[in-house]
């Protein structure tokens, strides 16, 4: 799917949350609440009031525990009326990248004026699985009914021992974490995850296991120097007294480094983590009539689908695919890094003269349902603050396939 928009669609504001691992710095905050502080931080730099949005579009992956509409709370959350229609879009890993293209297809049938896109995610908060759920009076030996099952949960202030054994009791009863299940098994293979097939393309490619922790460690220092320099300030809105992205210390990096031993591991792979992300759309000629400054115009989207085992060089394809089709070569590309050889691989193949400047997913971790748009807000810094006119964004998903979006700064 190739999609290049016959009237200019600009983006009039943007802005993401801090980021953080399991139980890290944006924990206390649900996927929810992420998402109505992303979306209120992009109206307020768009200088577009929440009553002007008529819908809100948000990416989410693991909804289980947040109840009904995540995008409809999200977007009240930020002050838009209830009577504006709100969609939640789950494509994995692009499912931020997704509400950004579905924004861009209303405004483009004039469906709607001004849109919001985005995503959310909280790691932290998202629950265990009981299943799969059987009938009552049904027995089946070894296996975990969800009528029957009835956890023994610690008291606040157990001893360690009583927590080690509800682990121990969740783990022989079969109950599996959502976030594993719904963001990195591969449905078509059972027992497989995206990291098996990225590790057998890394082998039958030729990187080194050297290369690929080295673009990890690049990652690293890359957004460790950002934050102490002030160049996220661009992008990120604090959630309550978190301001910075949730980096890992040298010192922890360091033993990451000391255990990494193959293509896939805690050091050269993002954690999946918490965060959101969010942008104000709209036409050109719209933005004119408002009397407002776009930051900058969408040119391309593009999405290809592949097999399991050919998302990860998908990415470097799609943005290929959009240089050719807009005319303009990218001279700064924000790939998520949803593993570490995905910066070998575009430095390979496609030599963009900067790669992901402010680092990536493998340091700030990797909100499933908020990455497609968090690498969208990050490259608009990027090519604000280094001074480029063309620029892509781009992310692989689980299950097969890439999508990009290429944007020209004005």
């Amino acid at each position: 799917m190739l999609y290049v928009p016959s009237e200019d669609i600009v983006i009039l504001g943007a802005a993401r949350t801090p980021q953080g691992p399991l139980d890290g710095a944006v924990a206390r905050f649900k996927a929810v609440e992420l998402g109505g502080i992303a979306i209120g931080a992009a109206l307020k730099r768009a200088c577009v009031g929440p009553d002007l949005v008529d819908e809100c579009i948000m990416g989410n992956v693991v909804s289980s525990g947040l109840m009904q509409a995540p995008a409809k709370q999200a977007a009240v959350g930020a002050g838009i009326p209830h009577d504006r229609p709100a969609k939640t879009v789950n494509t994995v890993c692009a499912s931020g990248m997704t509400a950004i293209e579905d924004a861009c297809l209303s405004l483009a049938a004039g469906v709607a004026r001004v849109l919001v896109a985005g995503g959310m995610e909280s790691r932290s908060n998202a629950p265990y699985l009981l299943g799969p759920f059987i009938a009552p009076a049904t027995r089946i030996p070894g296996k975990v009914r969800g009528t029957e099952f009835h956890p023994k949960y610690p008291r606040h202030g157990s001893p360690e021992d009583a927590y080690r054994e509800l682990l121990t009791m969740l783990e022989s009863a079969g109950i599996i974490e959502a976030n594993i299940h719904d963001s990195l098994s591969c449905p078509f293979q059972k027992g497989l995850a995206m990291k098996d097939y990225a590790e057998r393309y890394a082998t039958a490619a030729g990187i080194s296991i050297e290369e690929v922790n080295a673009a990890a460690g690049e990652s690293y220092r890359k957004a460790r120097a950002a934050g102490e320099c002030g160049a996220l300030a661009g992008e990120i809105s604090p959630a309550g007294d978190v301001t910075l992205d949730d980096i890992i210390s040298p010192e922890r990096e360091a033993d990451l480094r000391a255990m990494s031993y193959g293509y896939v591991t805690a050091y050269n792979a993002p954690a999946l983590g918490d965060g959101a992300s969010a942008l104000v759309l709209t036409l050109r000629k719209t933005a004119e009539k408002m009397g407002l400054t776009p930051l900058a115009r969408i040119a391309g989207i593009v999405r290809i689908e592949t097999s399991p085992d050919g998302f990860i060089h998908a990415p470097v394809d799609c943005v290929k695919a959009l240089s050719e089709a807009t005319g303009a070569r990218a001279t700064v590309v924000e790939a998520n890094e949803s593993f570490g050889l995905q910066i070998p691989m575009f430095e390979k193949e496609f030599g963009a003269d900067v790669i992901n400047p402010f680092g990536g997913s493998v340091a700030i971790t990797h909100p499933v349902g908020a990455s497609g748009s968090r690498v969208v807000v990050t490259l608009l810094n990027a090519m604000n603050r280094l001074g480029h006119r063309h620029g892509a964004a781009t992310i692989c998903y689980g299950s097969g396939g890439a999508m990009a979006v290429a944007l020209e700064r004005l």
